[in-house]
C-alpha cells in the first residue's frame, strides 16, 4: 500500500547498497558458452570524514541463443553496460543525511527470434508451420527451431532494409535526504528522482514471410515486423515523515508522492503476402506523445498492545491523469508481391486509404482509496503470525496503436484487487530450520488482460470484470548438518475470470487466468567441504524449479506443458584469502520451453528459452 502506484499484485523493493567509509572493493570477471563475457566490480571509501563514494560498474556480451540465417545474425544476443554512482554524506552533528545516486544503462541485440510452431489444437493451418516444414524438406539438414528467417522491411523512402534490433539507454538520478525533526521524535525525508530514457525495438512477429530463398512458402505466410520507438522523461518527488519515538507503542509514518511522464511513442507496422490479402500489405503509422500526472497521499499508524501483539493500520490516496495526442497514418498500401492494392495496413484497414490520418486528443482520470491492516501475532520468539487485508490498484489507460478516432479516446479502466492472507513464520530444531506459510484470496475487479488481436493483428487490453486467485505458498530451509543446507519452496494457484467477454466477444468466462501456473515449487541443496587445508573452502549448490502447465490466453486453448529446469554451480572460496574461482551451469538438462506464445491463425508464435549455458568466474577482494 505505501510502496506507490501500480502496486496490485505485490513488489519486489530493489535496495542498492550503500557507500561506505571503510575503503574495499571487489572485482568478478567470467566466460562462459555462447562466447559469454562478464565483469563487474565496485570501489567504496571515505572522500572525507562526513563523505564516502561508491562506484559500481558491469558489462555482458554474449553471442545469441537463436540464429537469423536469411541475414546471418545472431538473435537474442546481448550487449549490455551498466553504471552507478554514488556520493553519500553523514552529519557529525547529528543523524541528518543525503545520499546521491546517478545510474547508467545501455542494452543492444540484434532482436529476439519468434517461431511459428504448429497449434496441436488447430493441427496443420497455420501458414508458418507449413512454410518451416516445406523448408526442412528442401535444406540441407533441415531447419532447426533455433534458426528464423525473419525478413527486414523497407519503409517507403528508405532506400534500404530496416535491420531487426533492440536498443535501451536510460540514465537517473535521485537525491535522498533525510534529517530528524521534533526532537529527534521523527524523520522527514525527501526523495527526489529524474530519469530519461529512450528504446528502439524492431521485431519480426512471425520468424519468416513469403520471401524465402528456398523458393518455396506456404500461399497464406505473411511477415509483419513491428517497429517501435519510444523516449519517456520522469519526475517524481516524495516527502515522508517517520515515527522514532523510542519506547513509544505507538509508530507512524505519513507522507505524499507526485510523479510527472512525459511519453513519446512511435509505432510502424509494415506487412507483405503472396495473395493479396485485404490488411495484410502496407505501411501504417501512429505517432503519440502523452503525460501522465500522479499523486498521492499515505499514512500508517501501528500500535503495539504488548510482546504478542501489534495492529498495524494505513490509508493511501491514489489519483492518475493520462492525456495525449495520437496521429494514424495509412503511409502506404501494396507491396512487392501486390503493388496496386489500396487498402491500409492493418489494424486501420477498416476506415483509411493510402495517405489518409487521423489526429485524435485523449483524457481521462481515475481516483482510488485502498487501505491496509493487518494483525500481527507473537506467541513465541520464534513463531511470528499475521492476519492482513489490502486494496491494490493500477491505474488505466489507452492503446498504443488505435484503429481510428473513436477507439483512440476510449480508456480501459483501472484494474483493483482485495487481497486476504493470513501466514505463519516458524523457526524451530534449536534455530536451524524455518517454515514460512502462507495462504491467500484475491479478488479482482476490471482486471487488466492485454493479448494479440487477429483481426487487427495489434495487442488489445480488455478490461476482465472479475477474477478470483486462492492460493498457497510455503518456504522451507533446514540446516541439516554443519555442512548441508536443504531448501525449498511452493506455490499452488486455483485461479478463475468469473466474468470476462473481450472487446470481440469472446466469453472467457469461468476459465483459468492466462499466464499463470497452476503450481511452481523449488528444491535445493548446498553442500560445504574442506579442499584440502582449506576448511569449508568448496560450496557445491544445486537447484530445481518446476512450473505446472499453464494457458497462454484467456481463451484457455493453448498451454504451455509442465517442465523444470536444473541449474548447480560449485565455488573454491579459500578462508581468509582474497580470490575465489565458481563453475556454473544453468538449465543443465537443456530443457526445451517457451517465454512468450501468442496464437496467431492456427500457429503458436513462441518465443524460446535459453538452452543449456555454463561458464567459470573469478571473484578477487580488496
Amino acid at each position: 500500500m505505501l510502496l506507490g502506484r501500480n502496486v496490485v499484485g505485490g513488489a519486489i523493493s530493489v535496495i542498492t547498497r550503500e557507500p561506505e567509509f571503510e575503503p574495499g572493493g571487489a572485482i568478478r570477471v567470467g566466460y562462459g558458452n555462447y562466447s559469454s563475457k562478464f565483469i563487474s566490480g565496485h570501489w567504496t571509501g571515505p572522500i572525507t570524514d562526513t563523505l564516502a563514494t561508491r562506484l559500481s560498474v558491469q558489462y555482458r556480451d554474449r553471442d545469441g541463443y537463436n540464429e537469423d540465417i536469411l541475414h546471418g545474425r545472431d538473435l537474442d544476443d546481448l550487449k549490455s553496460a551498466q553504471f552507478r554512482g554514488q556520493l553519500l554524506w553523514e552529519s557529525d552533528q547529528s543523524d541528518a543525511r543525503a545520499r546521491l545516486v546517478f545510474d547508467y544503462m545501455n542494452d543492444e541485440s540484434n532482436g529476439f527470434h519468434s517461431v511459428g510452431l504448429d497449434d496441436p489444437n488447430l493441427p496443420g493451418q497455420g501458414p508458418w508451420s507449413a512454410t518451416r516444414a516445406l523448408i526442412d524438406s528442401v535444406r540441407e539438414g533441415g531447419l532447426d527451431l533455433r534458426e528464423g528467417l525473419p525478413e527486414h522491411p523497407t519503409y517507403k523512402g528508405d532506400l534500404d532494409p530496416t535491420s531487426q534490433g533492440l536498443e535501451r539507454e536510460a540514465f537517473g538520478v535521485t537525491l535522498g535526504i533525510d534529517v530528524p525533526v521534533a526532537n529527534n521524535n521523527a524523520t522527514l525525508s525527501s526523495i527526489t528522482g529524474y530519469r530519461d530514457g529512450e528504446a528502439h525495438n524492431i521485431y519480426s512477429q512471425t520468424g519468416l514471410g513469403p520471401d524465402s530463398p528456398f523458393g518455396v512458402a506456404s500461399p497464406l505466410t505473411f511477415e509483419f515486423p513491428v517497429n517501435e520507438k519510444e523516449a519517456i522523461v520522469q519526475f517524481s518527488q516524495e516527502l515522508r515523515l517517520t515515527s522514532s519515538l523510542g519506547d513509544s507503542p505507538f509508530d507512524w509514518i505519513a507522507g505524499v508522492y507526485f510523479q510527472h511522464d512525459d511519453v513519446k511513442k512511435y509505432d510502424k507496422f509494415w506487412v507483405e503476402n503472396l495473395l493479396g490479402l485485404p490488411t495484410l500489405n502496407g505501411e501504417s503509422h501512429w505517432d503519440n506523445k502523452a503525460n501522465t500526472t500522479s499523486y498521492a497521499a499515505f499514512g500508517q499508524v501501528g500500535y503495539t498492545f504488548n510482546d504478542m501483539f501489534r495492529i498495524v493500520g494505513g490509508l493511501r490516496y491514489s489519483h492518475d491523469k493520462k492525456e495525449g495526442t495520437v496521429t494514424g497514418t495509412a503511409v502506404e498500401t501494396g507491396d512487392k508481391f501486390n503493388p496496386d492494392d489500396p487498402v491500409a495496413a492493418t489494424p486501420l484497414a477498416a476506415t483509411f486509404l493510402e495517405g489518409e490520418s487521423f489526429t485524435a486528443d485523449y483524457d481521462d482520470s481515475w481516483s482510488e482509496l485502498t487501505p491496509q491492516i493487518t494483525a500481527e501475532i507473537t506467541p513465541t520468539e520464534d513463531l511470528f503470525l499475521y492476519l492482513t487485508y489490502s486494496r491494490g490498484y493500477k491505474g488505466g489507460g489507452f492503446e498504443d496503436d488505435p484503429a481510428n478516432a473513436i477507439a483512440a479516446q476510449t480508456s480501459y479502466d483501472p484494474e483493483t484487487v482485495n487481497n486476504f492472507e493470513a501466514g505463519a513464520k516458524w523457526d524451530f530444531f534449536d534455530g536451524r530450520a524455518r517454515l514460512n506459510l502462507a495462504g491467500f484470496f484475491m479478488e479482482y475487479k476490471d482486471l487488466q488482460v492485454t493479448q494479440t488481436d487477429d483481426g487487427c493483428l495489434c495487442n488489445i487490453t480488455d478490461n476482465a470484470a472479475d477474477a478470483e486467485i486462492l492460493g498457497f505458498e510455503g518456504e522451507f530451509q533446514l540446516q541439516a548438518t554443519e555442512n548441508l543446507f536443504l531448501f525449498g519452496a511452493v506455490t499452488v494457484l486455483d485461479t478463475e475470470y468469473l466474468e470476462f467477454i473481450d472487446s470481440n466477444g469472446l466469453d472467457a468466462s469461468g476459465n483459468k487466468l492466462q499466464r499463470t501456473p497452476e503450481y511452481q515449487y523449488n528444491i535445493g541443496a548446498e553442500l560445504t567441504l574442506d579442499a584440502g587445508q582449506w576448511r569449508d573452502a568448496l560450496t557445491a549448490r544445486v537447484t530445481y524449479a518446476h512450473q505446472g502447465e499453464l494457458f497462454w490466453s484467456p481463451e484457455n486453448i493453448q498451454k504451455e506443458e509442465a517442465y523444470g529446469l536444473l541449474n548447480a554451480n560449485l565455488t573454491l572460496s579459500p578462508p581468509d584469502q582474497p580470490w575465489g574461482v565458481s563453475v556454473w551451469g544453468r538449465n543443465l538438462t537443456d530443457e526445451f520451453h517457451r517465454v512468450n506464445l501468442i496464437p496467431f491463425l492456427g500457429d503458436e508464435m513462441s518465443r524460446l528459452g535459453a538452452p543449456r549455458t555454463y561458464g567459470v568466474e573469478l571473484s578477487y577482494q580488496f
